[in-house]
C-alpha cells in the first residue's frame, strides 16, 4: 500500500586518512519474456546497477518491468537520482509478492486482476476510513468504493493522477500491467522535485509517501537490501580486464584484519590493512597502478565522476565521513563494496547504496 492510499496503514570508528574505493559491476541482463521494445532499453537502470538475469521468487516479466522502470524514470523525472530495479522490486514484493499466482504475459498483462479489499471503512485490510469511488469502477470493478489495483496496488484516483504511465509503449496506461505499474511506482517514488534515492533518508521518505507506515518502510527497505545483494552475487563474474583483477585482489583479502596504517603494494603490513592500504594493494596487484597512500590523496587521482549514476567497475569512492574525506573502499556491484572498515571489523563486503555509508558525501574517482 502507498501514500496514494493514505487511509490504509499496513502495518564507527572509521579508517583514518583512507579513501573508499568503489567498483560497480554492470551485469547487463537479457530477461526472458520481456515487454515490447521501447525507448532507452539498455538493460541497465538509471543508477548504473544492472538488473540480474534472474532472481528467485520474481517472475522474469516482473523483473524486466522493474529494471525498465528504474531505467526509464530518469527521462520522466530528470531530477530523480539513485533509482534502481531493487527499489521498485521492494515495493512489488510487499504489495503483491510480485503478482504471485497470476499469469503474467510477455507484454506485462496480469490475469486475473489483483484487487485489494473494498475501502468502505469496515476495517478490512487495516482500512478504517471509507474511500468513495473515484473512477466509476473502471479500474477496480466497484462503482461505490475504491479498491487498490494491480501488482503495485494503486488507488484508482492516484493512478489517474500522478502515476498514470505507459511502461511498455503500447499506448495504454494500465495499472494491471506489470510494465505500466512498475513505471508508475518509480515515478511516484521520485515525486516532482530533486531527490537522491541512493541516500537512505531520502529513500525512506519516498517509501513513506507510498504508505505512511514505518513498519512498511522497514519491510520494503529490508527487501531492497536483499535484492541489492542478489544483484551483487549475480554479477560478481561479469567484470573482466583490469577492473575485474582489482576486484579479485581486494576480494582475496576478505576476512583479513584491519590495522591502522597497514598495507602496501605487496600486501599487509603490521598484520593487516587499513582502507587506503587495501586500495593501494588491490590497484597495484590487479592493474599495476600505484596509488598515493591516503584517502585524501587518493581523492586526487584519475578523473572525477560527477554523478553516482555514472559509477563503473574500478571507480574509487571517497567518503567525507569525518570532514576530511577519511575513508575509501571498492564497489563490487549490486550496491556493495569491499573495504577495511575499522579495528572492530575484518575486511568485508557491505552495502554502500542502502546502508551506513549513504549518510555521507561521496567523491568518485575514475582511475582505470
Amino acid at each position: 500500500m502507498n501514500g496514494k492510499r493514505a487511509a490504509l496503514l499496513v502495518g564507527a570508528l572509521l579508517c583514518p586518512g583512507v579513501l573508499l574505493l568503489a567498483v560497480i559491476i554492470l551485469f547487463v541482463a537479457a530477461v526472458a519474456g520481456g515487454a515490447a521494445d521501447h525507448e532507452d532499453d539498455t538493460g541497465a537502470d538509471a543508477a548504473g546497477w544492472a538488473t540480474p538475469a534472474q532472481v528467485d521468487g520474481i517472475n522474469p516479466v516482473m523483473l524486466d518491468a522493474y529494471g525498465k522502470a528504474a531505467q526509464s524514470v530518469t527521462r520522466l523525472r530528470p531530477q530523480c537520482k539513485g533509482m534502481r530495479w531493487s527499489i521498485v522490486a521492494g515495493i512489488g514484493k510487499i504489495e503483491s509478492n510480485h503478482a504471485a499466482g497470476r499469469h503474467i504475459a510477455a507484454d506485462g498483462a496480469i490475469t486475473p486482476h489483483i484487487l485489494g479489499p473494498r475501502l468502505d471503512g469496515s476495517g478490512v485490510g487495516g482500512n478504517t476510513s471509507a474511500i468513495s469511488d473515484t473512477d466509476g469502477g473502471r479500474l477496480d470493478g466497484d462503482p461505490q468504493f475504491d479498491r487498490a489495483v494491480g501488482p503495485m496496488q494503486f488507488l484508482p484516483g492516484t493512478w489517474n493522477g500522478s502515476s498514470w504511465q505507459d511502461g511498455n509503449g503500447d499506448g495504454v496506461k494500465d495499472p494491471h500491467n506489470a510494465f505500466d505499474a512498475a513505471l508508475g511506482t518509480a515515478v511516484y517514488l521520485c515525486g516532482t522535485g530533486a531527490v537522491d534515492l541512493s541516500k537512505q533518508d531520502q529513500l525512506d521518505k519516498a517509501i513513506l509517501r507510498y504508505n505512511h507506515s514505518q513498519t512498511y518502510v522497514n519491510d520494503v527497505t529490508g527487501w531492497i537490501r536483499t535484492y541489492d545483494q542478489t544483484g551483487a552475487s549475480s554479477s560478481d563474474t561479469a567484470v573482466g580486464g583490469r577492473a575485474g583483477a582489482v576486484i579479485e585482489a581486494a576480494r582475496a583479502q576478505l576476512g583479513g584484519k584491519y590495522v591502522w596504517g597497514g598495507g602496501d603494494i605487496n600486501g599487509p603490513t603490521k598484520g593487516g590493512f587499513d582502507c587506503s592500504g587495501l586500495m593501494l594493494y588491490a590497484f597495484h596487484q590487479g592493474a599495476g597502478i600505484t596509488l598515493p597512500r591516503t584517502s585524501q590523496t587518493q581523492r586526487t587521482v584519475g578523473t572525477k565522476v560527477s554523478n553516482r549514476s555514472q559509477l563503473q567497475p574500478g571507480d574509487l569512492i571517497v567518503f567525507n565521513n569525518d570532514g576530511a574525506w577519511g575513508h575509501v573502499g571498492l564497489y563490487v556491484g549490486g550496491g556493495q563494496m569491499i573495504d577495511a572498515p575499522n579495528p572492530s571489523k575484518p575486511i568485508e563486503q557491505v552495502a554502500v547504496t542502502t546502508g551506513y555509508w549513504t549518510q555521507f558525501d561521496w567523491d568518485i574517482r575514475r582511475v582505470l
